[in-house]
């Protein structure tokens, strides 16, 4: 389940967009995860991802993003979530190597449905 706080409409919406998909890619199968998700300025980091036990994670993102990069940027707080929840050492390294993929994968899909 995901709870937005702040953004704007089209921010809110593709966040949603966003989370269903990356659930789908990346925990198949299984129970998703409770984000609760923040969009807004951030000083020093376009976003950050904080696991809360039991599934429950805070993700905040840069709200001044374009969508591309926010498209980017969300699957790679997705991949952190799916790498806390495999019990595996939370790699920058590795997010940033699957984070481009994830993301066209999202895009096309959205190419798909329209």
């Amino acid at each position: 389940m995901l709870y937005i706080q702040g953004g704007n409409k089209n921010q809110k919406k593709l966040s949603q967009q966003l989370f269903n998909f990356c659930c789908e890619d990346l925990f198949p199968n299984k129970t998703k995860p409770l984000i609760d998700l923040g969009i807004h300025p951030i000083e020093d980091a376009m976003a950050w991802t904080d696991y809360e036990g039991d599934g429950k994670f805070f993700i905040e993102i840069e709200s001044s993003l374009s969508e591309r990069q926010f498209i980017v940027t969300f699957c790679h707080e997705m991949i952190h979530v799916c790498q806390f929840l495999a019990g595996v050492e939370v790699s920058e390294v590795a997010a940033y190597q699957y984070e481009k993929e994830l993301a066209e994968r999202f895009e096309q899909s959205l190419s798909a449905k329209a």
